[in-house]
Order: C-alpha cells, then sequence, then structure tokens
C-alpha cells in the first residue's frame, strides 16, 4: 500500500513539475524585461507589456519546436496517471503498469 501510495505521489509531483516549468519558464530576467519560450514582457512605467520574441534571434521554428514539447510533456504525464490508476483496477497482478509506466518515459524531456 505505501508503494502505491510512493507511485501516485511521484505522478503527481512530476504533473505539477511539468505544468510550472511550462507555464513559468523564464530564460533572461532583468529589472525591465522577462523572456521566455511564450513571449517577451517589457516594463514600460508601472505596466508589463507582452511582446513577440524577435525571430532574429529565435527562430520561430525552434520556438514552436520547444512549446510544443513542454505541452506534450504535460498531456503525457496526465495521462499516464490516469492510465495508472486504470490499470490498478482493471489487470491482473503480472500485467500491470507497463502502459502507465511508457506514457510516463514519453513524458520525461
Amino acid at each position: 500500500m505505501l508503494a502505491l501510495a510512493g507511485i501516485v505521489l511521484l505522478h503527481i509531483t512530476a504533473i505539477i513539475l511539468l505544468l510550472v516549468t511550462t507555464l513559468d519558464n523564464a530564460w533572461w530576467v532583468t529589472d525591465k524585461m522577462s523572456t521566455d519560450v511564450w513571449g517577451r514582457w517589457l516594463l514600460q512605467g508601472s505596466t508589463w507589456h507582452y511582446t513577440n520574441l524577435p525571430t532574429t534571434k529565435y527562430p520561430e521554428e525552434y520556438l514552436q519546436v520547444v512549446q510544443a514539447t513542454s505541452i506534450l510533456a504535460c498531456i503525457f504525464a496526465i495521462l499516464a496517471l490516469f492510465v495508472f490508476v486504470a490499470q490498478l483496477f482493471t489487470l491482473g497482478k503480472g500485467q500491470r503498469f507497463v502502459f502507465s509506466g511508457i506514457l510516463q518515459m514519453i513524458s520525461c524531456k
């Protein structure tokens, strides 16, 4: 029972870490600028303004691949948790957790 709780905790921890790193992925932060994989925010006066990333420094195809990989990792981690719970109650003792383990491995970056 303790191992089962540990595995569920591992799945939830992986999902939380992936979501946090996907949503709050700061590459460069200064007092007046914050740049990440989604865009650039510039401080003008007392408000932050969103601007697109310059495509001369960051090729658009590269950014789209990084964004897609981050989102897919989150989706596969969440799917792995649901598959884990489904396999827990539907499969026999020797057949469990292969598919959910594969999904968890796919979600690793």
